[in-house]
């Protein structure tokens, strides 16, 4: 009597237990969302990381994307991990894909834009799915789409000898109650054998054990919210449930494999580690698991979509709430050939104190001024609120108007040594990449690109230049071009509107305002530099005399 007393007073203590642990996560993880809504992420992402989050990307590239060399150009991976509030593993994996993907149908953008909107506005909703997102929790350096896209490596087994495993040593352990003196010793034996055997077979289903810990928190994040009665998001809780029905099956008893929820370390947990290795119930349950799981692929994608799409869109809400400065973007499909980019205040998503422009592009732009200026930074701004405007629907302006672009960009190339390329070999592969989507019919292409054919001589660089600026011109795109070249403002002044940056230059100081101006570039500060770095004046007075005859004769002198 005295013994089941106390175990009835032990399962009430860990009882109590597990429920003050997890009021106290909840309040903890009330006052974690409260303090990072809105806040720049702190979160690092290595390369490997990276390459985790990119892999559903990478399975479902649509016709119309953000390619490497536009993504790397504009440094996209740092925006994103700017952008990225989200609180699940499906949810970093699918706004990483939004962002690599913009769309160009304007019912998807309505509705992205009517839920950012509403999570912007009902807190208590938004709190509550937060916190469902963060018990899901992130995946670190591997992907959980990675790991869900390979489920059909999982063989098929009964898990027969498991099972046998699991008899013989429940019944040594029975048996020891009646025959202790004959059955101790085989039962200690096959507890040793169990514990051997268990960490080898372990170990060949490891890597399916977060899998599944991840794929039971998604179904039972679907349970919870397929139950709420939030009309706004009734579409997504009604699939949700559809599909969490049909895994029933696979949650039951997954606690045996995938622990006792996020509260690591507890008794419980402590308990059931040893439970796991003397009978290999977890494995038995496993192969159950992955029996369901194989039959339910389709389903299970279609829950971590949904999943990721809501946590995405709440995690542009909140970084709409950190960036402040914001507009809605308006857009429509394109004319024939009337292409246009409006753009008011708009300014860079990575800088500390950026300072804002103004453009109104109806014709294609070439962009001059002096080193540091600003040009690059201009062009870099624009691409990448055309990137925003049609994936999150949210641009870090005052006011934007446009028509849905498919945007390229050729700008922070560089040598190819393990192909052997020069970097102007790799210079023209990338702007005719750009040459050739402007052919194409449907979206027209919106180019970026930043002193063209930097890579050869003047003179071949001005008249290629030229000719490849001219023929985009011609065709499906609207192009933003920055140059040193100033030659090109005349060859192309039928095509491209002129803009330029410009400085200010005193005795020992070059001062930028980063300010956009409409024509051409006036000045140059190359020389200028040299001296305000400690260059030998003899240097830069003869480079400056040389400029002046050239601008005299059009000849360099000896």
């Amino acid at each position: 009597m005295k013994i089941v007393l106390c175990v009835v007073v032990i399962i009430l203590l860990v009882g109590v237990k597990l429920y003050v642990d997890r009021r106290n996560y909840k309040k903890r993880m009330r006052k974690r969302l409260l303090r990072e809504w809105g806040s720049p992420i702190e979160d690092e992402y290595s390369t490997e990381k990276l390459r985790a989050v990119a892999e559903y990307y990478r399975d479902h590239e649509p016709s119309i994307f953000v390619d490497d060399i536009t993504w790397n150009d504009l440094d996209m991976n740092r925006v994103y991990q700017q952008m990225n509030h989200t609180k699940s593993a499906m949810g970093q994996e699918y706004l990483y894909y939004l962002l690599r993907c913009p769309v160009t149908d304007p019912k998807e953008l309505e509705e992205r834009e009517r839920l950012i909107s509403f999570f912007r506005t009902e807190e208590e909703a938004r709190y509550m799915l937060q916190g469902e997102f963060a018990t899901i929790g992130k995946s670190g350096n591997f992907s959980v789409y990675g790991y869900l896209d390979k489920i059909n490596l999982l063989k098929r087994e009964t898990g027969i000898f498991s099972i046998i495993q699991f008899v013989a040593f429940i019944g040594g352990v029975i048996s020891c109650f009646f025959v202790p003196d004959m059955m101790i010793m085989p039962t200690a034996v096959i507890a040793a054998v169990n514990m051997v055997t268990y960490y080898k077979r372990k170990a060949q289903m490891e890597q399916f054990y977060r899998l599944f810990a991840f794929v039971v928190r998604m179904i039972r994040f679907s349970e919870t919210v397929s139950a709420l009665k939030i009309k706004e998001l009734q579409t997504y809780f009604d699939r949700m449930k559809e599909k969490q029905g049909k895994f029933r099956k696979f949650c039951r008893g997954s606690w045996l494999v995938v622990g006792g929820g996020r509260m690591e370390g507890n008794i419980t947990d402590i308990l059931m580690d040893y439970v796991r290795l003397l009978t290999h119930i977890d494995i038995i349950k496993f192969q159950s698991m992955a029996r369901e799981v194989l039959r339910l692929q389709k389903d299970l994608m279609d829950i971590y979509e949904t999943v990721g799409f809501l946590d995405s869109m709440i995690a542009t809400a909140s970084y709409r709430e950190m960036m402040q400065e914001w507009c809605v973007p308006k857009m429509e499909q394109a004319e024939g050939r009337v292409f246009y980019l409006e753009a008011d205040e708009i300014y860079h998503p990575l800088l500390q104190s950026p300072v804002k422009n103004t453009i109104h592009a109806h014709r294609n732009v070439l962009l001059t001024g002096s080193n540091a200026s600003g040009k690059s930074t201009f062009i870099k701004t624009v691409a990448i609120n055309a990137i925003l405007a049609q994936t999150v629907h949210t641009v870090l302006a005052d006011r934007y108007e446009a028509v849905y672009f498919r945007v390229y960009s050729s700008m922070a190339l560089r040598d190819d040594i393990l192909s052997s390329e020069s970097y102007y070999m790799v210079e023209i592969k990338s702007l005719k990449r750009i040459v050739d989507q402007a052919k194409e019919e449907g979206e027209p292409v919106l180019c970026f690109i930043d002193e063209v054919l930097r890579g050869t001589n003047t003179v071949e660089r001005i008249a290629a230049s030229t000719e490849i600026l001219s023929v985009l011109a011609q065709k499906n795109a609207l192009c933003f071009a920055a140059t040193h070249d100033i030659e090109l403002t005349e060859l192309l002044k039928e095509q491209y509107d002129n803009y330029h940056f410009e400085e200010q230059v005193e005795e020992d100081d070059v001062i930028f305002d980063y300010r956009l101006r409409e024509g051409k570039a006036m000045t140059r500060n190359a020389i200028k530099l040299l001296h305000m770095i400690g260059y030998d004046q003899h240097i830069v007075q003869r480079a400056q005399e040389r400029v002046e005859n050239f601008v005299e004769t059009g000849s360099w002198k000896m």
